[in-house]
């Protein structure tokens, strides 16, 4: 497969991963270290076995690791520097004048939530 192929398929299978809200929001939840499941079910307000199924996902893709605490489970991310990344990324919503201005003050409130954590 030539090198551009596989890169683009990898990313692409990446950028699937990332592709769903509560995903982008773990990921920003375990910004600044270490949570288990009842604390991501608050911060999230869904369901402990949603909570799971995305850490699943996450954990099978190598985006997020465990450690185990006798019964508890504690998960981080194995690159932190992916919560920058997708905080970074919020400039992208701002295309031009067209994002509408409850949008653009979303996006505000949120990088104002995310980089005071």
């Amino acid at each position: 497969m030539p090198h551009r192929v596989l890169v683009a398929k990898e990313l692409a299978e990446f950028l699937g991963v990332l592709s769903h809200p509560h995903r982008i929001r773990i990921i920003e939840e375990l910004r600044d270290g270490e949570r288990d499941v009842n604390s991501l079910q608050k911060a999230l307000a869904i369901s402990h076995s949603g909570v799971s199924q995305h850490l699943m996902l996450l954990r099978a893709h190598r985006l997020v690791s465990e450690r185990r605490q006798g019964r508890q489970v504690f998960y981080q991310l194995r690159q932190p520097d992916l919560a920058i990344w997708l905080l970074d990324a919020t400039r992208f919503l701002e295309v031009e004048t067209a994002v509408v201005e409850e949008l653009r003050e979303a996006i505000d409130k949120t990088r104002q939530a995310w980089n005071a954590e």
